[in-house]
């Protein structure tokens, strides 16, 4: 075997430490890479940038913590583990509200804007002693508890309500559409809303039944309505027939078609 130059084998040596320090340096910038990696996790995740700011706009009728408790934001969970379209779902299940917009915003608030259901009818909860369920225009039910005086009383044709959250049978939609047109000024005046062999009816406080028919033109019946009982003399009169707004017609009692005075006896 030949000898090998030193000067060569110097160069080698050289090369061999260059290498060895080259691996050192990248193995050395790999653990400060995956230690930046950990810290910054470790970071994200901590109450620093939780959700420890939480807004809650337009729910007046909701207590603030059932809404952060349906949210999900108890504990001032970190904002890289949020959805925003999963907290606007979970919300949005609650009986009062219609849509909640969730908006994240680092590095520690959640604003949540919710849109309430607006309650317009009160529906009284069998055997509760004297509960009214509070239904909105599609049936669904918001609370259960004293019949809110605001609110006129409507008596469902398919069943009675259930918990808060489910909703009336889609077959009392025209009764609720009637109680949500019904003008703030004659809750007071009105007993109930209620089917009939004719449609919708409305009776009123002093017996006297206000045939409404379908859901159809309905500002136009509740003027017609207002109209012949602020200058109708009204003392014969079972019915108003409010079917054609334009044109009611007063049913002399014992006369007309076969509408009940009371719906509820």
């Amino acid at each position: 075997m030949g000898v090998t130059d030193p000067r060569i084998q110097a160069r080698r040596v050289v090369v061999a430490r260059q290498q060895g320090r080259h691996r050192r340096y990248r193995i050395l910038a790999g653990l400060v890479i995956v230690g930046l990696v950990a810290t910054g996790v470790a970071l994200v995740h901590s109450s620093l940038f939780g959700a420890r700011h939480v807004q809650i706009i337009g729910a007046p009728n909701i207590p603030t913590s059932t809404v952060i408790a349906a949210a999900g934001l108890r504990g001032d969970p970190p904002l890289i583990d949020l959805s925003a379209a999963s907290i606007a779902s979970r919300i949005e299940r609650l009986p009062w509200v219609l849509t909640a917009d969730v908006r994240i915003a680092w590095p520690s608030t959640v604003s949540i804007q919710i849109t309430e259901r607006i309650p317009v009818a009160a529906v009284a909860v069998a055997g509760s002693g004297g509960s009214y369920a509070t239904c909105d225009v599609t049936g669904r039910v918001l609370e259960v508890g004293p019949r809110p005086a605001s609110l006129p009383v409507v008596v469902p044709m398919a069943g009675l309500p259930g918990l808060p959250g489910t909703s009336l049978p889609a077959t009392d939609r025209p009764l609720l559409e009637v109680a949500a047109s019904l003008p703030e000024s004659m809750v007071r005046e009105t007993t109930e809303i209620a089917n009939s062999p004719v449609g919708a009816v409305v009776v009123l406080s002093d017996h006297i039944t206000a045939i409404i028919g379908g859901s159809n033109s309905l500002p136009q019946k509740f003027v017609s309505l207002a109209t012949v009982l602020a200058h109708g003399a009204l003392r014969a009169v079972s019915a108003i027939d409010l079917r054609v707004p334009a044109a009611p017609v007063l049913l002399p009692r014992g006369s007309g078609p076969s509408v009940p005075g009371n719906v509820s006896g």
